[in-house]
């Protein structure tokens, strides 16, 4: 739109008719939602509300542009691996969570938690589920005399043929003999 003139030289009925389009183009105060009374108190408001554009922390020059930019990056988040990208080199994902502020899910890629990024002492027996530890999941040895409580073992746990006299601490041997003095048979006990 071709800004409106008055020349000194234009008949009264000129005059009217662009101080007329100047007032369409600008408005009727009485319509403005702001309670500034001139349209310079007006787009001071906005400019006030809108805040210094020297103050963006992106390279846009305007604030459409800014918008446009924060806009673009969210879009540019298509996948988890572009959110899993945005934390490359981040080693604490955290969250406000108060006050009814945001709340996030983040799924773990099977295993993607090993051994090697646990903390020591970090899986406490509190942690475990009742009967989720099972034998097999013991090493060899890993269970000693140190880790038995007392009268832990009863008699109904001990296999066939387990106890031989080489277990004894000391031992007692009883030999029962025929008249002839041939021992026919050799009884192993604990000793005293």
């Amino acid at each position: 739109m071709a800004q409106t003139i008055i020349n000194l030289s234009d008949p009264i009925n000129t005059w009217v008719t662009k101080s007329n389009e100047m007032g369409a183009d600008i408005g009727n105060l009485g319509d403005l939602t702001d309670s500034a009374a001139t349209l310079v108190a007006a787009i001071n408001a906005i400019d006030s509300d809108i805040g210094n554009r020297t103050s963006l922390t992106t390279p846009a020059i305007n604030l459409v542009t800014a918008i446009n930019n924060l806009s673009n990056t969210f879009l540019e988040l298509t996948d988890s691996a572009d959110i899993k990208n945005k934390f490359v080199g981040n080693t604490i994902i955290s969250m406000d969570s108060g006050s009814g502020g945001a709340r996030a899910t983040f799924n773990l890629v099977d295993s993607s938690v090993t051994s090697a990024k646990l903390a020591a002492s970090s899986i406490t027996s509190d942690k475990y589920a009742d009967s989720s530890i099972e034998t097999v999941h013991f090493k060899a040895g890993a269970i000693t005399n140190y880790a038995l409580a007392d009268s832990s073992i009863s008699f109904h746990k001990i296999g066939s043929g387990e106890i031989k006299s080489t277990h004894f601490a000391s031992s007692t041997k009883i030999l029962i003999k025929n008249t002839a003095g041939t021992t026919i048979q050799t009884i192993h006990g604990p000793g005293v």
